[in-house]
């Protein structure tokens, strides 16, 4: 493998603001990638395309053997043994770096735009994953594929107590990170780095959104979340080893750094000690490394003397066993610190290891070729799996709309059924309608001149008592009638919501929204008075909800369990509207002239018409008719047949009918937008998020 194009040392510094990329934004000349041929993957050695690090009985100029030092590489060899076959380079085929970048950015966009707006299963850890992938591409791909020839990154990760400031301190020659027996002592990472390689790291290429700041003087406990930069000689040039948070840390911000680090760096150098190594961060750790098939090295520090063979093989066999192929185990012995520093022989071969690796341009390819192939392989399973979830979010939304839209279209049809199967012309109605035509109010007179509109007296818009309380019966009905209807679908589609998990959160947050609404408008009006107006001092007040209020509603969770409360209302204006207009249709529909017209007193014809319309089945003896309906409609229909003839009358009927049902399904559309915006404020959801995002993947495998 070759090192060109990538080995270059970068003589410009541009901001990344994680935005498109221009011309400037990467070196010229960095225009080329090394990465895996398809189909290789990137699970060899960090070193697959250097020679192997031969065994410790073999000496070598970065670990001399001639006397035993505290630090010995963990494999052990008999003398006798062969030496390990060597690992046979890796095919490799160069990449064009603005392509990678394109797809990388086209990747990136359709990462964050995709829709997470229903608490699935999963979700947390979608979204998790989500941030995740982002903060890879942000953190380290980009700012790695615009500028290969910047300075390696080293994160110098362990468990608590490991001695990993000691170690970075004694490599540097001089105290950069703090160090004590207080756990954690790092509570902020430090970056360590030559003074040529500084601005690199100070300017915001590495973790973009990651404050820092320059260190001056000695090394001081830090702030959380802030990045000390420590520019010294003692570093070797063109690689930076940062001291983070311990991964096994009491705070969880610390821990979540570590791995916010170790996403954004080329080599990882673990670290742990002779009494933590079996404990489980440790290998949480390290089967992320290995997951992620990182170039990584392992440092087993404070191993007494005596046990040293003993801790050293079976730390060995557990590596083995977990699959950590680390090509670099080094063991530190406890010994005594200088200055609170460890002895040269004791960090030598560490800093030799990362000197050698800046420094040999096969070496640094062979790093960057791991870890960023790493990186990328796991793209291929993690990004399809997140544009799965998108696909359920997008089935979800369809599912939750489609059990509203069913429940209401069931409850129309229902409604349409019992409009004219006679359900309605009994009871109450069944009752005023007997006193009517007992009374002589259905009895027709003939020769009556119409009156003119707006003409009428008082008593007859009034009407006969009896004759307005067939109008009340037959109203509330009808309003009774579509509320209940109502009801038994909102109870449908709240019961198909809560069996769903996203269903269930979404009513109950939107009935929370609910109550603090009319916990607010109360409190608003507690203090103005009802109808007082908009405006800051409105606004105010709903901010200010205090508990002098009491007037919340009991039962906020089953808001959505029932119909709306103005349903009955509504009902009732839109049946009185139906009512009117028919009445001014029926009138129109009788055109003969007065001396031989059939006419009825007041509002009686209209609520013939609506007697002979609900009892339109009911009249033909249609299965389920209610009992009495049947005589009902027969009186209604002889009346209004000889008013208007039997063509005229079934055209009347048919579009009195359609103007109610109408009327109704305009209600129940209300109804049901209920459910549709608590879909909507959850958030828009793209149908073909998924199949971009699946797009977007396949194009930067395409590039690889």
């Amino acid at each position: 493998m070759e090192g060109q194009g990538v080995a270059r040392r970068a003589s410009s510094h541009v901001t990344d603001d994680r935005g498109d990329a221009g011309e400037g934004q990467r070196r010229s000349g960095d225009d080329t990638l090394v990465l895996p041929a398809a189909g290789t993957g990137a699970g060899q050695p960090a070193d697959a395309a250097a020679p192997a690090e031969p065994a410790p009985a073999e000496p070598t100029p970065a670990e001399p053997a001639a006397a035993p030092t505290p630090m010995q590489p963990l494999q052990s060899q008999q003398a006798s043994e062969p030496p390990a076959p060597q690992d046979s380079p890796q095919p490799h085929a160069r990449v064009d770096a603005r392509l990678l970048e394109a797809a990388l950015l086209n990747l990136r966009k359709r990462i964050a735009a995709v829709p997470l707006v229903f608490e699935i299963a999963g979700s947390a850890a979608v979204k998790a994953e989500r941030s995740k992938l982002l903060s890879q591409i942000d953190d380290y791909l980009l700012p790695r594929v615009r500028r290969s020839a910047a300075p390696l990154l080293v994160a110098l990760v362990g468990s608590t107590g490991a001695g990993k400031s000691t170690l970075l301190n004694s490599i540097v020659g001089t105290r950069v990170s703090a160090t004590g027996v207080r756990r954690p002592t790092t509570n902020s990472p430090v970056l360590a780095c030559h003074p040529d390689d500084i601005e690199w790291f100070a300017e915001n290429n590495f973790l973009p959104t990651l404050p820092r700041v320059r260190q001056e003087g000695l090394a001081r406990p830090g702030r959380d979340g802030l990045l000390v930069l420590a520019a010294s000689e003692g570093m070797p040039k063109g690689i930076a080893l940062l001291d983070t948070p311990d991964i096994d840390s009491v705070v969880q911000a610390h821990h979540e750094f570590a791995y916010q680090f170790l996403d954004a760096s080329d080599l990882w150098l673990f670290m742990t000690s002779a009494s933590r190594y079996a404990d489980g961060p440790v290998w949480e750790i390290l089967q992320y490394a290995r997951d992620r098939r990182a170039s990584l090295g392992v440092v087993l520090s404070r191993v007494p003397q005596p046990h040293r063979a003993e801790l050293v093989d079976h730390f060995t066999a557990m590596l083995d066993a977990n699959g950590i192929d680390a090509g670099h185990r080094f063991v530190i012995a406890e010994t005594p610190l200088v200055n609170d520093m460890l002895p040269r022989d004791a960090y030598q071969p560490v800093r030799d290891w990362l000197a050698e690796t800046a420094a040999r341009a096969d070496r640094r390819v062979a790093v960057l070729t791991q870890t960023m192939s790493g990186v990328l392989d796991t793209f291929k399973s993690r990004v399809p799996a997140v544009a799965a979830h998108v696909e359920a979010q997008v089935v979800l939304r369809q599912r939750l709309r489609r059990a509203a839209e069913e429940a209401y279209r069931r409850a129309f049809a229902e409604i349409g059924a019992g409009m004219k199967d006679g359900t309605l012309l009994s009871g109450e109605v069944l009752a005023r309608w007997r006193d009517c035509v007992a009374g002589g109010d259905m009895q027709p007179r003939r020769g009556r001149k119409a009156a003119k509109p707006g003409a009428r007296s008082r008593r007859a818009r009034r009407g006969p008592p009896r004759t307005a309380a067939l109008n009340v019966a037959l109203r509330s009905a009808i309003e009774s009638f579509v509320s209940s209807v109502a009801d038994r679908a909102a109870e449908q589609v709240d019961a198909s919501w809560r069996a769903d998990e996203a269903g269930a959160v979404l009513l109950a947050e939107a009935a929370a929204e609910r109550a603090r609404g009319e916990r607010a408008k109360q409190v608003f009006e507690s203090a103005f008075g009802p109808g007082a107006g908009s405006g800051p001092r409105r606004a105010a007040a709903a901010a200010d909800v205090t508990p002098k209020t009491p007037k919340t509603p009991a039962t906020p969770a089953a808001a959505f369990g029932r119909s709306s409360p103005g349903l009955s209302l509504r009902a009732a204006r839109a049946v009185g509207a139906w009512q009117e207009h028919l009445a001014r249709t029926v009138q129109a529909e009788d055109l003969r002239p007065g001396g031989k017209r059939i006419a009825f007193d007041d509002e009686a014809l209209s609520l013939v018409v609506l007697v002979a319309l609900l009892g339109e089945e009911a009249g033909e003896e249609a299965p389920g008719g209610t009992p009495g309906a049947a005589g009902i409609h027969s009186e209604a229909r002889q009346l209004l047949t000889s008013v208007f003839g039997t063509v005229k009358l079934a055209g009347l009927v048919a579009r009195a009918r359609a103007d109610l049902l109408e009327r109704i399904r305009l209600l129940l559309d209300e109804e049901m937008v209920r459910y549709t915006e608590v879909i909507e404020a959850a958030g828009p959801c793209d149908d073909v998020a998924a199949i971009r995002l699946y797009q977007a993947e396949y194009s930067l495998e395409a590039v690889r």
